[in-house]
């Protein structure tokens, strides 16, 4: 039966020879016909699951015909694949691992789609011997090798195993793989998962490879910390500011060690804001400004936010930035125009009714005319209004502390309860009420 299998085979095969393209087969009438007889016969054997078998003919092509066609290759790693699958021998199963991967390297040799070949070499390559640091030289090289020559093009499933390779090797020989090179593969794939994501891969499972590469770094001891940053990278980055990629770096290793309080993080925050800008990012850096006293700066990078604001949360925040740079600033009245304006991104919010409260408290000093008590404290009775509507109990009590006396409402002809209106920049009208 296999005989006439393989006669039919035969047939049809010489009868498409001439037609099939790729295929190069030997100009000698003799061996082509040996060729073709091979081919045919490792067809029908894997077509019947006899993997082992197949290799015979398999290994004839190897020899004799390297070249025909990239399937021999890529059958004969199907083949091994399941040999592994049934072997236990440990010696035979890496004899069989090392002919995998000779696999690979014949079609990089014959055949004109290297990059894509060690694309796929790399990560059978890994799974052979990550666990052996003997290797780990040679596959840090086959990994350089294939993230040059595929760049963004990398398979997904080579991104975070780059990294576990370089904690494993850095692990082992610090001295060969350094923590500054270690760094580098790290920058290196989140460079190409952000192009991947920017040209619309599946964005879900991308940022789950940025997470597996981010906790393989932040596992490894030691060499993700502030120190570390400070001395070997900004230095580097302090002699040419224009060097985008080692403030990415200083950026972003700087969350990850929690350094985000050094000088070194808002320095490198703003090239790399330039370059990339993002609501997220000028929030950060305006929220960092204003708590470091440098307060134009905070209000210029949350206007920037609010220009970059894609839903009404980001809006608010950045508005509420806006609001608390210019109350620090003294800008009183601009700061409850944003704060206000925050109102009709978030309405009822606490934070932007204190806010107002507070810029209503400080005012005593700059509103009193000092010719009516009970008009100069009018700032407290708007203050407690806005604490009121932001459930600030305390501020609450504070600012009826500050209320005029009943004797004070009386001299000046006033009764509690009537309303007043509180001048200077605040004119607003409250109820006129006693400590």
């Amino acid at each position: 039966m296999i005989k006439q299998t393989l006669f039919v085979l035969m047939v049809l095969a010489t009868s498409l020879s001439i037609a099939q393209n790729g295929w190069n087969w030997p100009e000698d009438p003799d061996m082509k016909t040996q060729a073709m007889e091979k081919q045919a016969y490792y067809k029908l054997l894997i077509a019947q699951s006899k993997y082992e078998e197949a290799m015979v003919p398999l290994n004839w092509l190897y020899e004799n015909n390297p070249n025909l066609n990239p399937s021999i290759y890529i059958q004969g790693v199907d083949c091994i694949e399941d040999i592994l699958k049934k072997t236990k021998d440990k010696a035979r199963k890496e004899r069989l691992q090392d002919s995998l991967l000779w696999m690979y390297d014949q079609r990089i040799a014959h055949f004109d789609n290297a990059a894509s070949t060690l694309d796929r070499k790399i990560f059978k390559a890994f799974q052979f011997n990550y666990k052996n640091p003997k290797k780990y030289k040679e596959l840090m090289e086959m990994f350089e090798k294939a993230y040059e020559m595929n760049g963004p093009e990398i398979s997904y499933y080579n991104l975070n195993i780059y990294m576990l390779l370089a904690k494993q090797y850095y692990l082992y020989k610090p001295e060969e793989m350094t923590a500054i090179r270690v760094l580098d593969v790290h920058s290196q794939i989140s460079d190409i998962i952000d192009q991947k994501i920017k040209s619309g891969e599946n964005k879900e499972k991308l940022i789950d490879q940025q997470n597996k590469t981010d906790a393989w770094l932040s596992s490894i001891p030691g060499i993700l910390t502030c120190e570390f940053i400070e001395e070997k990278l900004v230095p580097k980055f302090r002699a040419n500011p224009t060097d985008l990629n080692t403030a990415k770096k200083i950026f972003k290793y700087s969350v990850e060690a929690k350094c985000t309080d050094k000088p070194f993080f808002m320095e490198a925050s703003e090239p790399v804001f330039k370059e990339h800008p993002s609501y997220a990012l000028a929030s950060t850096i305006g929220n960092k400004y204003l708590a470091s006293g440098e307060i134009n700066k905070g209000l210029k990078y949350h206007e920037e936010a609010l220009k970059l604001a894609s839903n009404a949360d980001e809006k608010f925040e950045s508005l509420m930035g806006q609001a608390v740079a210019n109350s620090k600033l003294g800008n009183k009245s601009r700061a409850r125009t944003l704060a206000y304006e925050a109102l009709s991104a978030k309405p009822g919010s606490k934070e932007a009714y204190n806010l107002i409260g507070n810029l209503y408290f400080t005012s005593y000093d700059d509103c009193r005319g000092d010719k009516s008590k009970v008009m100069d404290r009018g700032v407290f009775l708007a203050a407690y209004k806005m604490y009121d509507k932001a459930g600030n109990q305390t501020q609450m009590e504070a600012s009826k502390e500050q209320f005029p006396s009943i004797e004070e409402i009386f001299n000046e002809g006033m009764e509690e309860g009537q309303s007043i209106t509180v001048g200077c920049w605040i004119n607003e009208s409250v109820t006129l009420q006693r400590r």
